[in-house]
């Protein structure tokens, strides 16, 4: 039998390695990954590893691209506080004071809110990316056998689904949140404790997992996959733990990103392979990062 290193020394492509029986095949020039279903005959799942030297890429994220526009703000709004001042002397020395004053302050004025939305919004972003790569890290440690989509957005959703897996013991939709300060649960209601007691959080990430939730089982169904009696389990994750179940929510969970993958493991949803590999077909266009494409850095 040939070897997975002998079949890679003849490849130029990759190969597809089943996780389960060791089957390998060597990609043909002009074949892609994306051709196959990343499924092997026995079941397992096909692990497409790269030809040696290349050098492994990903797509970025929706909070690194929101990062790099926060960062696009800050600079438009120094540049144009710059440009504006410019313009504006220009126009006082052609005697144009009125004017000049007038072009000063709207520059400054504009210059300084693009500068500081993209501060604030930045430091938000950047919270976001931390606490999605924390989570991606403790679902990267889940079995081959599971698929893990991060940015998921797709038509009729509400906003970006920031981790959906799916794998033997069902689908689930993570919501994740890099939150300061203590927060209580109490069924569906989130509470914000400090020094002045519990106050009702103005985010209420019950409500939006659920809401995803039920808008990713709407989209499988539309476009025909049969959701009868399926159940998307919704789970809620703060990357600090802080955190207290005051009441335990009916709907959906809330876990800190260590206990995720054990969770996920423990589960008995639906199984049926079928209705899973459709979801994950559904699913991949419309992820900006799937945990599969880098397979052999797992």
């Amino acid at each position: 039998m040939v070897s997975n290193e002998e079949l890679m020394g003849k490849s130029e492509n990759g190969l597809l390695v089943c996780v389960n029986c060791e089957y390998s095949y060597a990609l043909e020039p002009g074949e892609s990954p994306d051709d196959f279903i990343l499924k092997c005959s026995c079941g397992g799942k096909l692990n497409y590893k790269k030809p040696e030297g290349e050098m492994k890429t990903r797509r970025k994220g929706f909070a690194e691209k929101k990062s790099v526009q926060n960062k696009f703000k800050k600079r438009l709004g120094f540049y144009t506080c710059i440009l504006g001042c410019m313009v504006s002397f220009s126009v006082i020395l052609m005697n144009q004071v009125l004017l000049g004053i007038i072009l000063l302050v709207l520059s400054v004025f504009v210059g300084t809110r693009l500068y500081s939305n993209g501060v604030k919004n930045g430091k938000s972003w950047n919270k976001g990316i931390v606490g999605e790569k924390t989570v991606t890290k403790y679902l990267n440690k889940l079995p081959e056998a599971y698929f893990i989509f991060n940015d998921v957005k797709f038509p009729g959703s509400y906003g970006d689904l920031d981790h959906v897996v799916v794998g033997p013991t069902g689908i689930f939709v993570i919501e994740t949140k890099n939150y300061d300060g203590f927060y209580v649960v109490k069924e569906d209601g989130w509470y914000y404790q400090n020094g002045e007691g519990i106050k009702k959080s103005k985010g209420q990430p019950g409500k939006q997992v659920m809401r995803n939730a039920m808008s990713l089982k709407k989209f499988l169904a539309t476009n025909k996959i049969n959701m009868k009696g399926v159940w998307i389990d919704p789970i809620v994750t703060l990357v600090n733990n802080n955190f207290e179940i005051a009441e335990k929510p009916e709907y959906y969970n809330v876990l800190s990103p260590l206990a995720i993958p054990k969770f996920i493991v423990n589960k008995k949803n639906h199984r049926d392979p079928t209705i899973l590999q459709g979801a994950i077909d559904l699913i991949e266009p419309y992820s900006n990062e799937s945990s599969y494409l880098n397979l052999e850095a797992r």
